[in-house]
This record gives structure tokens, C-alpha cells and sequence, in this order.
């Protein structure tokens, strides 16, 4: 049985222009970007061209680009490095690292205040209040409904509370223009693996003279991350960052089809089902549905038993077996919560693998019902 791949935004596979950047750098053998030898320079050569196409997709100088090792770690050095010891404001269904790291700044003394969302997930922005704060962290694109956020309205309220604002770009690159969302930020994550490169490495656009304490002490990275960089990976995630801009408005085109016919099969299938955020504008590509009276767990190993990989939202959160913060922050129920699955579709989703999955989606949701 062929397997349908339905999960794209917790991973997408690796996309042919990675692969190749990949050997190349593979190719070169010996030389660390450090050195000033001649592989040493042919390796800081790779590096910085791959800091370049990151640059362009961002909209950022180069030098304002620094590789981490994911995301998370992306996101966790600038709340944590912004936040410092001062007030916080996150929006409720942030991503779990932004949470997270905004939790661990709390316990080292900062003080933190969650924006509420309203039901569609969309962050009140008149909850921001006048106080001063550290840090206002908004992130682009829900990782769990594909909601877009008002971050360039966000900013300007962050500006004038003097805060550093950031924003986590991950599920939006490749899908929104971020070239004005960077304008008004000084920080922005980026993830390689969500945009068809490999695990393991990320980036923080961090603007100049938006100074944060060093992540790593060490020269490399403008001495915010020391270490020898990953250099195949970043050769890679550089290539998947220039298709990613290239191709964005086809992408969109695309999936903005796929996502229609999707969510049409859905509701023809299971005319109860309920699509979180459909009263909001939405990324394509991310349909999170409750189909009510089904327990999502048991609807996932149905679905996977019949060939199709779906699943609960954040990759990070499988397996806590919680409802998920987003939907409970948009006044879901926690019985409502677990009804929920997310399906996210990529750039080879065809039609053929949508109508597949409705064609086993009744015996699934049969076997998943609640008694």
C-alpha cells in the first residue's frame, strides 16, 4: 500500500534542491569555515551563500542572519535573550518553544502575560495594555490551525511599549510575503526541515543593534552561537530557502486548491465536522478538524493502519496525550479538543492521495466513534 504523507507541517521530505546542496557540500570533504585555508575557504564559501539565500527570504541583511539548531532554539534564545527579567506578552497559542521559553524566563524572574485569543485564534491585540514590556512574541502562521496573525499590527503596538518584538515565522515562510513582517520586527525564527530541508538546523533573523546575550559563547555566528556550523545542513536549508521564495506565490496557488477540495471531501464525508479557524484567514496547506463524537487518537492509528500519516498538531506535544493548548486558548472543551486531527498538506499532495483519504475516512471515523 502506498503510504499518504499528510503531516507536512510537522516535517516536510526532503525537497530535491536540499539533496543536492547536501552532496555538494558533502563534496567538498576537510575544511571548516573557520579556517583560512583553501578548503576552509571554499566551506565559509557555502556558509555564507546559504546565509545569503536565507537573507533573501527573510528580507534581511545577511550578516543578520544566525544558524541555530532548530527553531525552537531560535525562538527560545530570543524570549529568553529579549525577555531577560522584565514583562513578557505571548499569545495563547504560541508555539509549545515560545511557551515554553517564555515558562523558564518566568521562573528566572521575568514576568509573563498571555494574550487571550478569540474563538476563530486570532490574538486580541487590545489585551497588549500600556505597560512596558521586554518582549511581545506573535507568531506568523498557527503551526496547528494555519491562522494568520497581525503581527505587523502586534509590532506597532510592541514598539510603542518599547518591547523587542519577535516573530516565529516558521509555518508562514514559503507561504507569506515575510519581507514586510520583517520590516517591524527585530527577531524572527525560521525552521530548515519545515520547508524541505533536513532536521537539525534553523535560523534567528536578528536585526542590528537588536543585541541579545550570546546563546553558545564562541566567535562563530557574530559570537551569538559558537561552534562549528552544520555545514551541510545550512548548505541545504539555504537551497530550500531559495525555492521557497521563488516559488511562494505558485505554492500558494496550489495549495489553496488542494486545501478547497480537502476541506470540500471533509465536509462531504462527515457533514458534522467542524474546520478550527475557518472564520479567520488561514495559510493553505493546514486543515484542523473535530469530528465530533470520535476520539482523535484512535482516528489517527485508524487512518495510519490504512496508509495515511496525520496528526494531533505540534509534532513537540505527541505523545502528552493533553488537549491541545490551541484549541482550549480558542474555547474549545477538552473533549472537544481530543475529537481534533490536523491534516497539512505540501507541494506533491495530489488530488488522487485527498480522495483517498475520504474514501477510508468513514470505516475510520466508524472505528474512532465514542461510544
Amino acid at each position: 500500500m502506498e503510504r499518504i504523507y499528510l503531516d507536512w507541517a510537522a516535517g516536510a521530505p526532503l525537497h530535491p534542491a536540499a539533496r543536492e546542496a547536501l552532496e555538494r557540500a558533502l563534496a567538498l570533504g576537510a575544511g571548516n569555515p573557520s579556517s583560512v585555508h583553501r578548503e576552509g575557504r571554499a566551506a565559509r564559501a557555502l556558509l555564507e551563500r546559504a546565509r545569503e539565500q536565507v537573507a533573501a527570504l527573510v528580507g534581511c541583511e545577511p550578516r543578520e542572519v544566525i544558524f541555530t539548531g532548530s527553531a525552537t532554539e531560535a525562538n527560545a534564545f530570543a524570549v529568553r535573550g529579549a525577555g531577560g527579567d522584565g514583562l513578557i506578552l505571548v499569545g495563547a497559542a504560541e508555539h509549545p518553544s515560545v511557551l515554553q521559553a517564555a515558562a523558564a524566563a518566568a521562573r528566572a524572574g521575568a514576568r509573563v502575560r498571555t494574550l487571550p485569543c478569540d474563538t476563530h485564534g486570532v490574538v486580541r491585540l487590545d489585551e497588549v495594555g500600556s505597560e512596558p514590556a521586554a518582549l511581545l512574541a506573535l507568531q506568523l502562521a498557527n503551526n496547528e490551525t494555519g491562522v494568520i496573525q497581525p503581527v505587523i499590527e502586534a509590532a506597532a503596538a510592541g514598539r510603542a511599549l518599547r518591547a523587542h518584538v519577535h516573530c516565529d515565522a516558521v509555518q508562514a515562510a514559503g507561504k507569506l510575503d515575510l519581507h514586510d513582517v520583517w520590516a517591524r520586527c527585530d527577531s524572527l525564527a525560521l525552521s530548515a526541515h519545515k520547508l524541505g530541508g533536513l532536521p537539525g538546523v534553523g535560523a534567528l533573523a536578528l536585526r542590528r543593534g537588536a543585541e541579545l546575550p550570546a546563546l553558545v559563547p564562541g566567535h562563530q555566528e557574530r559570537g551569538f552561537r559558537g561552534g562549528t556550523p552544520a555545514l551541510p545542513a545550512i548548505a541545504a536549508f539555504g537551497a530550500v530557502a531559495e525555492v521557497a521564495l521563488r516559488e511562494r506565490e505558485t505554492r500558494w496557488s496550489a495549495l489553496a486548491a488542494r486545501t478547497a477540495t480537502l476541506e470540500r471531501l471533509l465536509r462531504e464525508v462527515a457533514p458534522d465536522a467542524v474546520i478550527h479557524g475557518a472564520g479567520a484567514a488561514r495559510v493553505p496547506g493546514i486543515v484542523n478538524v473535530r469530528f465530533p463524537g470520535v476520539d482523535g487518537e484512535t482516528l489517527l492509528v485508524a487512518l495510519d493502519l490504512a496508509g495515511i500519516a496525520c496528526s494531533h498538531g505540534a509534532a513537540c506535544s505527541t505523545g502528552a496525550m493533553e488537549p491541545s493548548h490551541v484549541l482550549l486558548a480558542m474555547g474549545l472543551a477538552a473533549g472537544e479538543a481530543r475529537s481534533t486531527v490536523r491534516f497539512s498538506l505540501g507541494h506533491e499532495t495530489s488530488e488522487a492521495a485527498l480522495e483517498r483519504l475520504a474514501a477510508v475516512l468513514p470505516d475510520a471515523l466508524r472505528r474512532a466513534r465514542v461510544a
